[in-house]
Protein backbone atom coordinates (compact mmCIF):
# COMPACT_ATOMS: atom_id res chain seq x y z
CA UNK A 1 0.00 0.00 0.00
CA UNK A 2 1.42 3.35 -1.06
CA UNK A 3 -0.43 6.28 0.53
CA UNK A 4 -0.95 9.07 -1.99
CA UNK A 5 -1.81 11.84 0.49
CA UNK A 6 0.15 13.39 3.34
CA UNK A 7 -1.03 13.11 6.94
CA UNK A 8 -1.81 16.84 6.88
CA UNK A 9 -4.13 16.37 3.89
CA UNK A 10 -5.83 13.37 5.48
CA UNK A 11 -6.25 15.28 8.73
CA UNK A 12 -7.90 18.14 6.84
CA UNK A 13 -10.22 15.59 5.24
CA UNK A 14 -11.11 14.26 8.69
CA UNK A 15 -11.86 17.81 9.89
CA UNK A 16 -14.29 18.20 6.97
CA UNK A 17 -16.12 14.86 7.30
CA UNK A 18 -16.47 15.18 11.09
CA UNK A 19 -17.65 18.79 11.03
CA UNK A 20 -20.71 19.20 13.29
CA UNK A 21 -20.65 15.44 14.01
CA UNK A 22 -20.08 13.57 17.24
CA UNK A 23 -16.66 12.13 18.07
CA UNK A 24 -16.23 8.68 16.42
CA UNK A 25 -15.73 5.84 18.91
CA UNK A 26 -13.96 3.46 16.51
CA UNK A 27 -12.75 3.14 12.93
CA UNK A 28 -16.14 1.76 11.84
CA UNK A 29 -17.71 5.13 12.57
CA UNK A 30 -14.93 6.88 10.65
CA UNK A 31 -15.80 4.59 7.73
CA UNK A 32 -19.42 5.70 7.98
CA UNK A 33 -18.33 9.35 7.90
CA UNK A 34 -16.25 8.72 4.77
CA UNK A 35 -19.21 7.01 3.07
CA UNK A 36 -21.55 9.83 4.10
CA UNK A 37 -19.10 12.25 2.53
CA UNK A 38 -19.51 10.34 -0.73
CA UNK A 39 -16.27 8.37 -0.91
CA UNK A 40 -16.15 4.79 -2.25
CA UNK A 41 -13.62 1.96 -2.11
CA UNK A 42 -12.43 2.89 -5.57
CA UNK A 43 -11.87 6.48 -4.42
CA UNK A 44 -9.90 5.27 -1.40
CA UNK A 45 -7.67 3.23 -3.74
CA UNK A 46 -7.23 5.62 -6.66
CA UNK A 47 -7.12 8.97 -4.85
CA UNK A 48 -5.70 8.10 -1.43
CA UNK A 49 -3.71 4.87 -1.95
CA UNK A 50 -5.66 2.58 0.43
CA UNK A 51 -7.10 -0.84 -0.43
CA UNK A 52 -10.59 0.20 0.68
CA UNK A 53 -12.45 2.60 2.97
CA UNK A 54 -11.97 0.34 6.00
CA UNK A 55 -8.17 0.52 5.72
CA UNK A 56 -8.40 4.25 5.17
CA UNK A 57 -10.61 4.66 8.25
CA UNK A 58 -8.22 2.61 10.41
CA UNK A 59 -5.36 4.87 9.35
CA UNK A 60 -7.40 8.03 10.06
CA UNK A 61 -8.89 6.99 13.41
CA UNK A 62 -5.94 8.39 15.46
CA UNK A 63 -6.84 11.81 14.06
CA UNK A 64 -9.80 11.80 16.48
CA UNK A 65 -7.51 12.74 19.36
CA UNK A 66 -5.58 15.22 17.20
CA UNK A 67 -8.79 17.04 16.32
CA UNK A 68 -9.80 17.18 19.96
CA UNK A 69 -6.48 18.81 20.84
CA UNK A 70 -6.78 21.07 17.81
CA UNK A 71 -10.14 22.40 19.00
CA UNK A 72 -8.95 23.07 22.52
CA UNK A 73 -5.86 24.81 21.21
CA UNK A 74 -7.89 27.10 18.93
CA UNK A 75 -10.18 28.10 21.80
CA UNK A 76 -7.24 28.72 24.12
CA UNK A 77 -5.54 30.82 21.46
CA UNK A 78 -8.48 33.22 21.63
CA UNK A 79 -8.96 33.29 25.38
CA UNK A 80 -5.25 33.70 26.05
CA UNK A 81 -5.04 36.71 23.75
CA UNK A 82 -4.68 40.00 25.59
CA UNK A 83 -8.19 40.87 26.75
CA UNK A 84 -7.78 44.58 26.02
CA UNK A 85 -6.93 43.80 22.39
CA UNK A 86 -9.90 41.44 22.13
CA UNK A 87 -12.32 43.98 23.52
CA UNK A 88 -11.07 46.82 21.30
CA UNK A 89 -11.18 44.63 18.19
CA UNK A 90 -14.73 43.43 18.84
CA UNK A 91 -15.91 46.90 19.89
CA UNK A 92 -14.73 48.33 16.58
CA UNK A 93 -16.45 45.45 14.80
CA UNK A 94 -19.69 46.17 16.66
CA UNK A 95 -19.34 49.90 16.11
CA UNK A 96 -18.97 49.32 12.38
CA UNK A 97 -22.55 48.06 12.37
CA UNK A 98 -23.84 51.56 13.19
CA UNK A 99 -21.01 53.63 11.70
CA UNK A 100 -23.00 54.50 8.54
CA UNK A 101 -25.50 56.25 10.81
CA UNK A 102 -22.72 58.21 12.51
CA UNK A 103 -21.11 59.15 9.18
CA UNK A 104 -24.48 60.45 7.99
CA UNK A 105 -24.99 62.55 11.15
CA UNK A 106 -21.47 64.03 11.03
CA UNK A 107 -21.77 64.84 7.32
CA UNK A 108 -25.13 66.52 7.91
CA UNK A 109 -23.69 68.71 10.68
CA UNK A 110 -20.63 69.54 8.56
CA UNK A 111 -22.23 70.50 5.23
CA UNK A 112 -25.94 70.68 6.06
CA UNK A 113 -27.10 67.59 4.18
CA UNK A 114 -26.28 63.92 3.59
CA UNK A 115 -27.59 61.03 1.52
CA UNK A 116 -31.23 61.56 2.49
CA UNK A 117 -31.18 64.17 5.27
CA UNK A 118 -31.02 67.95 5.02
CA UNK A 119 -30.96 70.67 7.66
CA UNK A 120 -32.54 73.11 5.22
CA UNK A 121 -35.48 71.04 3.98
CA UNK A 122 -38.92 72.54 4.58
CA UNK A 123 -41.30 70.78 6.97
CA UNK A 124 -43.35 69.24 4.16
CA UNK A 125 -40.33 67.59 2.57
CA UNK A 126 -38.80 66.61 5.92
CA UNK A 127 -42.05 64.87 6.85
CA UNK A 128 -42.23 63.03 3.52
CA UNK A 129 -38.59 61.89 3.63
CA UNK A 130 -38.91 60.76 7.25
CA UNK A 131 -42.05 58.74 6.57
CA UNK A 132 -40.40 57.13 3.55
CA UNK A 133 -37.34 56.27 5.66
CA UNK A 134 -39.46 54.78 8.46
CA UNK A 135 -41.44 52.63 6.04
CA UNK A 136 -38.22 51.42 4.38
CA UNK A 137 -36.70 50.42 7.73
CA UNK A 138 -39.79 48.54 8.86
CA UNK A 139 -40.42 46.62 5.64
CA UNK A 140 -36.77 45.58 5.13
CA UNK A 141 -36.01 44.86 8.79
CA UNK A 142 -37.33 41.31 8.65
CA UNK A 143 -35.60 40.44 5.38
CA UNK A 144 -32.32 41.88 6.64
CA UNK A 145 -32.55 39.75 9.79
CA UNK A 146 -33.37 36.62 7.77
CA UNK A 147 -30.55 37.12 5.25
CA UNK A 148 -28.08 37.93 8.00
CA UNK A 149 -29.02 34.89 10.09
CA UNK A 150 -29.61 32.19 7.49
CA UNK A 151 -26.95 33.29 5.04
CA UNK A 152 -24.32 33.59 7.75
CA UNK A 153 -25.40 30.20 9.14
CA UNK A 154 -24.57 28.51 5.84
CA UNK A 155 -21.34 30.49 5.43
CA UNK A 156 -20.11 29.30 8.83
CA UNK A 157 -20.76 25.72 7.69
CA UNK A 158 -18.84 26.35 4.44
CA UNK A 159 -22.09 25.69 2.56
CA UNK A 160 -21.34 28.46 0.08
CA UNK A 161 -23.87 27.51 -2.59
CA UNK A 162 -26.64 27.28 0.00
CA UNK A 163 -25.60 30.67 1.40
CA UNK A 164 -25.79 32.15 -2.09
CA UNK A 165 -29.10 30.53 -2.96
CA UNK A 166 -30.85 31.40 0.27
CA UNK A 167 -29.61 35.01 0.08
CA UNK A 168 -30.94 35.41 -3.46
CA UNK A 169 -34.26 33.85 -2.46
CA UNK A 170 -34.67 36.06 0.61
CA UNK A 171 -33.57 39.13 -1.33
CA UNK A 172 -36.28 38.37 -3.89
CA UNK A 173 -38.86 38.00 -1.11
CA UNK A 174 -37.68 41.34 0.27
CA UNK A 175 -38.22 43.01 -3.11
CA UNK A 176 -41.76 41.60 -3.28
CA UNK A 177 -42.49 42.91 0.22
CA UNK A 178 -41.20 46.36 -0.75
CA UNK A 179 -43.70 46.63 -3.61
CA UNK A 180 -46.54 45.11 -1.59
CA UNK A 181 -45.98 47.80 1.04
CA UNK A 182 -45.83 50.48 -1.67
CA UNK A 183 -49.17 49.32 -3.08
CA UNK A 184 -50.70 49.26 0.41
CA UNK A 185 -49.45 52.76 1.31
CA UNK A 186 -50.58 54.16 -2.04
CA UNK A 187 -54.05 52.70 -1.54
CA UNK A 188 -54.29 54.09 2.02
CA UNK A 189 -53.18 57.57 0.96
CA UNK A 190 -55.54 57.59 -2.02
CA UNK A 191 -58.51 56.28 -0.04
CA UNK A 192 -58.10 58.52 3.03
CA UNK A 193 -56.43 61.49 1.28
CA UNK A 194 -53.78 61.78 4.02
CA UNK A 195 -51.18 63.75 2.05
CA UNK A 196 -51.10 65.76 -1.20
CA UNK A 197 -49.96 63.85 -4.28
CA UNK A 198 -46.70 65.80 -4.57
CA UNK A 199 -45.80 65.17 -0.93
CA UNK A 200 -46.71 61.49 -1.17
CA UNK A 201 -44.61 61.08 -4.32
CA UNK A 202 -41.56 62.39 -2.43
CA UNK A 203 -42.20 59.91 0.40
CA UNK A 204 -42.71 57.03 -2.05
CA UNK A 205 -39.54 57.87 -3.99
CA UNK A 206 -37.37 57.91 -0.88
CA UNK A 207 -39.12 54.79 0.39
CA UNK A 208 -38.26 52.79 -2.74
CA UNK A 209 -34.66 54.01 -2.94
CA UNK A 210 -33.91 53.56 0.76
CA UNK A 211 -35.67 50.19 0.97
CA UNK A 212 -33.46 48.80 -1.79
CA UNK A 213 -30.41 50.37 -0.14
CA UNK A 214 -31.17 48.83 3.28
CA UNK A 215 -32.03 45.46 1.73
CA UNK A 216 -28.83 45.39 -0.33
CA UNK A 217 -26.71 46.25 2.72
CA UNK A 218 -27.99 43.09 4.43
CA UNK A 219 -25.80 41.07 2.03
CA UNK A 220 -22.72 42.82 3.41
CA UNK A 221 -23.87 42.26 6.99
CA UNK A 222 -24.18 38.56 6.14
CA UNK A 223 -20.55 38.55 4.99
CA UNK A 224 -19.64 40.61 8.08
CA UNK A 225 -18.00 43.03 5.65
CA UNK A 226 -18.48 46.17 7.76
CA UNK A 227 -15.64 48.10 6.11
CA UNK A 228 -17.38 47.90 2.73
CA UNK A 229 -20.59 49.17 4.33
CA UNK A 230 -18.80 52.26 5.65
CA UNK A 231 -16.99 52.85 2.35
CA UNK A 232 -20.17 52.44 0.30
CA UNK A 233 -22.05 54.82 2.59
CA UNK A 234 -19.25 57.36 2.22
CA UNK A 235 -19.41 56.88 -1.57
CA UNK A 236 -23.10 57.78 -1.45
CA UNK A 237 -22.28 60.93 0.49
CA UNK A 238 -19.69 61.85 -2.16
CA UNK A 239 -22.22 61.23 -4.94
CA UNK A 240 -24.62 63.72 -3.39
CA UNK A 241 -21.88 66.24 -2.54
CA UNK A 242 -20.38 66.23 -6.05
CA UNK A 243 -23.77 66.43 -7.77
CA UNK A 244 -24.69 69.43 -5.61
CA UNK A 245 -21.40 71.36 -5.60
CA UNK A 246 -19.93 70.56 -9.03
CA UNK A 247 -23.02 69.95 -11.14
CA UNK A 248 -25.10 72.56 -9.30
CA UNK A 249 -28.09 70.30 -8.74
CA UNK A 250 -30.40 71.20 -5.89
CA UNK A 251 -29.92 69.14 -2.72
CA UNK A 252 -33.19 67.18 -3.19
CA UNK A 253 -32.34 66.36 -6.82
CA UNK A 254 -28.75 65.46 -5.91
CA UNK A 255 -30.04 63.15 -3.19
CA UNK A 256 -32.35 61.31 -5.58
CA UNK A 257 -29.63 60.79 -8.21
CA UNK A 258 -27.12 60.00 -5.49
CA UNK A 259 -29.35 57.28 -4.05
CA UNK A 260 -29.92 55.80 -7.50
CA UNK A 261 -26.17 55.67 -8.11
CA UNK A 262 -25.54 54.30 -4.62
CA UNK A 263 -28.11 51.54 -5.09
CA UNK A 264 -26.53 50.51 -8.39
CA UNK A 265 -23.10 50.39 -6.73
CA UNK A 266 -24.24 48.52 -3.59
CA UNK A 267 -26.29 45.95 -5.49
CA UNK A 268 -23.53 45.38 -8.05
CA UNK A 269 -20.88 44.77 -5.39
CA UNK A 270 -23.27 42.72 -3.25
CA UNK A 271 -24.36 40.42 -6.07
CA UNK A 272 -20.76 40.08 -7.24
CA UNK A 273 -19.85 38.81 -3.76
CA UNK A 274 -22.72 36.33 -3.91
CA UNK A 275 -21.74 35.09 -7.37
CA UNK A 276 -18.16 34.53 -6.20
CA UNK A 277 -19.47 31.96 -3.72
CA UNK A 278 -19.98 29.60 -6.67
CA UNK A 279 -16.22 29.50 -7.22
CA UNK A 280 -15.38 28.51 -3.65
CA UNK A 281 -14.63 24.91 -2.81
CA UNK A 282 -17.38 23.56 -0.62
CA UNK A 283 -17.92 20.46 1.41
CA UNK A 284 -21.64 20.66 0.71
CA UNK A 285 -23.33 17.65 -0.84
CA UNK A 286 -25.63 19.86 -2.89
CA UNK A 287 -27.24 23.25 -3.25
CA UNK A 288 -30.89 22.39 -2.65
CA UNK A 289 -32.51 24.54 0.02
CA UNK A 290 -34.87 23.14 2.67
CA UNK A 291 -38.54 22.80 1.75
CA UNK A 292 -40.40 26.13 1.66
CA UNK A 293 -42.51 25.17 4.68
CA UNK A 294 -39.40 24.38 6.75
CA UNK A 295 -37.63 27.54 5.58
CA UNK A 296 -40.72 29.62 6.38
CA UNK A 297 -41.04 28.16 9.86
CA UNK A 298 -37.35 28.61 10.68
CA UNK A 299 -37.20 32.21 9.42
CA UNK A 300 -40.58 33.51 10.61
CA UNK A 301 -39.22 34.50 14.07
CA UNK A 302 -36.49 36.59 12.43
CA UNK A 303 -38.91 38.32 10.05
CA UNK A 304 -41.21 39.04 12.98
CA UNK A 305 -38.39 40.23 15.22
CA UNK A 306 -37.03 42.57 12.52
CA UNK A 307 -40.48 44.04 11.93
CA UNK A 308 -41.23 44.57 15.63
CA UNK A 309 -37.75 45.90 16.45
CA UNK A 310 -37.62 48.58 13.75
CA UNK A 311 -41.23 49.56 14.40
CA UNK A 312 -40.26 49.94 18.07
CA UNK A 313 -37.45 52.32 17.10
CA UNK A 314 -39.69 54.71 15.17
CA UNK A 315 -43.14 54.43 16.79
CA UNK A 316 -42.55 57.10 19.47
CA UNK A 317 -41.66 59.58 16.71
CA UNK A 318 -44.93 58.91 14.92
CA UNK A 319 -46.82 59.28 18.21
CA UNK A 320 -45.12 62.61 18.99
CA UNK A 321 -45.50 63.94 15.47
CA UNK A 322 -49.21 63.10 15.43
CA UNK A 323 -50.00 64.87 18.72
CA UNK A 324 -52.84 67.32 18.18
CA UNK A 325 -51.76 70.87 17.37
CA UNK A 326 -53.34 73.72 15.45
CA UNK A 327 -50.14 73.96 13.40
CA UNK A 328 -50.30 70.34 12.20
CA UNK A 329 -51.98 70.25 8.77
CA UNK A 330 -51.63 66.46 8.45
CA UNK A 331 -52.08 63.42 10.66
CA UNK A 332 -48.29 63.02 11.09
CA UNK A 333 -46.15 66.15 10.88
CA UNK A 334 -42.39 66.50 11.40
CA UNK A 335 -41.52 67.89 14.86
CA UNK A 336 -38.10 69.55 14.93
CA UNK A 337 -37.63 69.72 18.70
CA UNK A 338 -38.57 66.08 19.25
CA UNK A 339 -36.33 64.94 16.41
CA UNK A 340 -33.35 66.94 17.70
CA UNK A 341 -33.64 65.34 21.13
CA UNK A 342 -33.85 61.81 19.74
CA UNK A 343 -31.06 62.30 17.19
CA UNK A 344 -28.82 63.67 19.94
CA UNK A 345 -29.48 60.56 22.03
CA UNK A 346 -28.97 58.47 18.90
CA UNK A 347 -25.29 59.46 18.90
CA UNK A 348 -24.94 57.82 22.33
CA UNK A 349 -26.79 54.75 21.01
CA UNK A 350 -24.30 54.41 18.14
CA UNK A 351 -21.32 54.26 20.51
CA UNK A 352 -23.13 51.91 22.88
CA UNK A 353 -23.93 49.49 20.05
CA UNK A 354 -20.26 48.56 19.78
CA UNK A 355 -20.51 46.75 23.11
CA UNK A 356 -23.00 44.21 21.74
CA UNK A 357 -20.31 42.51 19.65
CA UNK A 358 -17.95 42.50 22.64
CA UNK A 359 -20.59 40.90 24.84
CA UNK A 360 -21.52 38.04 22.51
CA UNK A 361 -17.90 37.31 21.52
CA UNK A 362 -16.70 37.12 25.13
CA UNK A 363 -19.78 35.16 26.20
CA UNK A 364 -19.51 32.47 23.52
CA UNK A 365 -15.78 31.99 23.75
CA UNK A 366 -15.90 31.74 27.53
CA UNK A 367 -18.70 29.19 27.29
CA UNK A 368 -16.79 27.15 24.70
CA UNK A 369 -13.59 27.41 26.73
CA UNK A 370 -15.18 26.23 29.98
CA UNK A 371 -16.92 23.34 28.22
CA UNK A 372 -13.51 21.86 27.38
CA UNK A 373 -12.15 22.26 30.92
CA UNK A 374 -15.02 21.39 33.29
CA UNK A 375 -16.23 17.84 33.86
CA UNK A 376 -19.64 16.95 32.52
CA UNK A 377 -20.98 16.26 36.04
CA UNK A 378 -19.82 19.62 37.43
CA UNK A 379 -22.48 21.80 35.85
CA UNK A 380 -22.79 24.09 38.88
CA UNK A 381 -19.23 25.34 38.43
CA UNK A 382 -19.84 25.86 34.71
CA UNK A 383 -23.03 27.87 35.32
CA UNK A 384 -21.50 29.88 38.18
CA UNK A 385 -18.46 30.97 36.15
CA UNK A 386 -20.49 32.09 33.13
CA UNK A 387 -23.08 33.88 35.28
CA UNK A 388 -20.28 35.69 37.16
CA UNK A 389 -18.93 36.90 33.82
CA UNK A 390 -22.43 38.02 32.84
CA UNK A 391 -22.84 40.11 36.00
CA UNK A 392 -19.39 41.68 35.73
CA UNK A 393 -19.92 42.55 32.08
CA UNK A 394 -23.27 44.20 32.83
CA UNK A 395 -21.67 46.31 35.55
CA UNK A 396 -18.90 47.36 33.15
CA UNK A 397 -21.49 48.20 30.51
CA UNK A 398 -23.40 50.38 32.98
CA UNK A 399 -20.28 52.39 33.80
CA UNK A 400 -19.37 52.68 30.12
CA UNK A 401 -22.90 53.88 29.29
CA UNK A 402 -22.71 56.63 31.90
CA UNK A 403 -19.44 57.84 30.37
CA UNK A 404 -20.80 57.77 26.81
CA UNK A 405 -24.06 59.57 27.66
CA UNK A 406 -22.23 62.25 29.67
CA UNK A 407 -19.68 62.70 26.87
CA UNK A 408 -22.47 63.02 24.29
CA UNK A 409 -24.06 65.77 26.38
CA UNK A 410 -20.82 67.57 27.27
CA UNK A 411 -19.57 67.77 23.67
CA UNK A 412 -22.68 69.68 22.61
CA UNK A 413 -22.64 71.78 25.81
CA UNK A 414 -18.99 72.82 25.35
CA UNK A 415 -19.39 73.55 21.64
CA UNK A 416 -22.34 75.82 22.41
CA UNK A 417 -21.29 77.48 25.68
CA UNK A 418 -17.53 77.76 25.11
CA UNK A 419 -17.10 77.90 21.33
CA UNK A 420 -20.46 79.59 20.58
CA UNK A 421 -21.70 77.20 17.91
CA UNK A 422 -25.02 78.98 17.47
CA UNK A 423 -26.64 76.26 15.38
CA UNK A 424 -26.63 74.14 18.56
CA UNK A 425 -28.85 76.61 20.41
CA UNK A 426 -31.98 74.51 19.96
CA UNK A 427 -30.24 71.50 21.52
CA UNK A 428 -29.75 73.35 24.81
CA UNK A 429 -33.38 74.43 25.13
CA UNK A 430 -36.46 72.66 26.43
CA UNK A 431 -38.08 70.34 25.56
CA UNK A 432 -35.11 69.07 23.50
CA UNK A 433 -32.93 68.60 26.60
CA UNK A 434 -35.70 66.73 28.39
CA UNK A 435 -36.22 64.44 25.39
CA UNK A 436 -32.48 63.76 25.18
CA UNK A 437 -32.21 62.73 28.84
CA UNK A 438 -35.12 60.29 28.67
CA UNK A 439 -34.18 58.90 25.24
CA UNK A 440 -30.53 58.39 26.22
CA UNK A 441 -31.51 56.35 29.28
CA UNK A 442 -34.00 54.42 27.14
CA UNK A 443 -31.29 53.58 24.62
CA UNK A 444 -29.03 52.38 27.44
CA UNK A 445 -31.74 49.87 28.43
CA UNK A 446 -32.35 49.00 24.79
CA UNK A 447 -28.70 48.10 24.11
CA UNK A 448 -28.53 46.06 27.31
CA UNK A 449 -31.66 44.24 26.15
CA UNK A 450 -30.04 43.58 22.77
CA UNK A 451 -27.12 41.93 24.57
CA UNK A 452 -29.53 39.63 26.38
CA UNK A 453 -31.26 38.94 23.08
CA UNK A 454 -27.99 38.02 21.38
CA UNK A 455 -27.18 35.61 24.21
CA UNK A 456 -30.52 33.89 23.64
CA UNK A 457 -30.14 33.90 19.84
CA UNK A 458 -26.69 32.34 20.19
CA UNK A 459 -28.28 29.44 22.08
CA UNK A 460 -31.12 29.10 19.55
CA UNK A 461 -33.75 30.62 21.87
CA UNK A 462 -35.49 33.24 19.73
CA UNK A 463 -39.10 32.97 20.92
CA UNK A 464 -38.60 34.86 24.19
CA UNK A 465 -36.89 37.90 22.58
CA UNK A 466 -39.66 37.97 19.98
CA UNK A 467 -42.32 37.99 22.70
CA UNK A 468 -40.43 40.67 24.64
CA UNK A 469 -40.03 43.06 21.70
CA UNK A 470 -43.72 42.66 20.81
CA UNK A 471 -44.79 43.64 24.35
CA UNK A 472 -42.26 46.48 24.32
CA UNK A 473 -43.69 47.81 21.06
CA UNK A 474 -47.24 47.89 22.43
CA UNK A 475 -46.05 49.60 25.63
CA UNK A 476 -44.13 52.16 23.59
CA UNK A 477 -47.22 53.00 21.55
CA UNK A 478 -49.90 53.07 24.25
CA UNK A 479 -47.89 54.84 26.97
CA UNK A 480 -46.62 57.40 24.48
CA UNK A 481 -50.07 57.91 23.00
CA UNK A 482 -51.73 58.49 26.38
CA UNK A 483 -49.09 60.81 27.85
CA UNK A 484 -48.56 62.85 24.69
CA UNK A 485 -52.30 63.50 24.43
CA UNK A 486 -52.61 64.44 28.11
CA UNK A 487 -49.47 66.53 28.66
CA UNK A 488 -47.82 67.35 25.32
CA UNK A 489 -45.95 65.77 22.41
CA UNK A 490 -42.61 65.59 24.27
CA UNK A 491 -44.06 63.02 26.68
CA UNK A 492 -44.21 60.50 23.84
CA UNK A 493 -40.59 59.78 24.78
CA UNK A 494 -41.92 58.06 27.91
CA UNK A 495 -43.41 55.48 25.56
CA UNK A 496 -39.87 54.73 24.38
CA UNK A 497 -38.77 54.52 28.01
CA UNK A 498 -41.66 52.24 29.03
CA UNK A 499 -41.03 49.92 26.08
CA UNK A 500 -37.29 49.79 26.82
CA UNK A 501 -37.94 48.97 30.48
CA UNK A 502 -40.29 46.12 29.56
CA UNK A 503 -37.86 44.82 26.95
CA UNK A 504 -34.99 44.89 29.46
CA UNK A 505 -36.98 43.22 32.26
CA UNK A 506 -38.33 40.43 30.07
CA UNK A 507 -35.00 39.64 28.40
CA UNK A 508 -33.12 39.85 31.73
CA UNK A 509 -35.53 37.46 33.46
CA UNK A 510 -35.30 35.06 30.53
CA UNK A 511 -31.52 35.09 30.44
CA UNK A 512 -31.38 34.61 34.22
CA UNK A 513 -33.58 31.52 33.88
CA UNK A 514 -31.30 30.22 31.15
CA UNK A 515 -28.28 30.53 33.43
CA UNK A 516 -29.94 28.22 35.94
CA UNK A 517 -29.77 25.41 33.36
CA UNK A 518 -27.06 26.72 31.08
CA UNK A 519 -25.62 23.26 30.47
CA UNK A 520 -28.98 22.08 29.12
CA UNK A 521 -29.52 25.15 26.92
CA UNK A 522 -25.98 24.93 25.57
CA UNK A 523 -26.30 21.21 24.80
CA UNK A 524 -29.74 21.50 23.18
CA UNK A 525 -28.83 24.55 21.07
CA UNK A 526 -26.73 22.66 18.53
Amino acid sequence: MSILKSDEELFELYIIISKDKGQPLNHWEVTALLETYGLRDIDAKNEYGFENLFDMAKYMFPFVQEKKGYKVKSIQAYTETNMTKRVIKNYIKGLAFSLPMLVQIVFTLAVGYAIWTSMHANIDRATAISLGTFAALVITGGSAQAIGRKGLFYLKLDEFLLARNVSLLLFGIGVVLIFVMLFFLTFINFFFDLYPVEMYNVAATYYILLAFFFLSLSIFYMFEDYLSIVLLTFSGLMFVYILHTMFKLTVPTAQIYGLVGLNILVMSVGFFKLMKLKDKNSSAEGSILPKPSILFYSLLPYYSYGFFYFTFLIIDRLVAWSAQSVSNPYVVWFNINYELGLDWALVALIFLMGTTEVSIAEFMYRVNDRVTKIRYDNTDEFTHEIYSFFKKFNLSFMLFSIIIILATYLVVYVLYEVYYFQFLENFMQQPTLFIFYVAAFSYFLLVNSLMNTLFMFSLSRHHMPLKAVAYALFANFFVGMILSRLYGYEYAVFGLLAGSIILWIMTFLSIREMFKKLDYYYYSAY
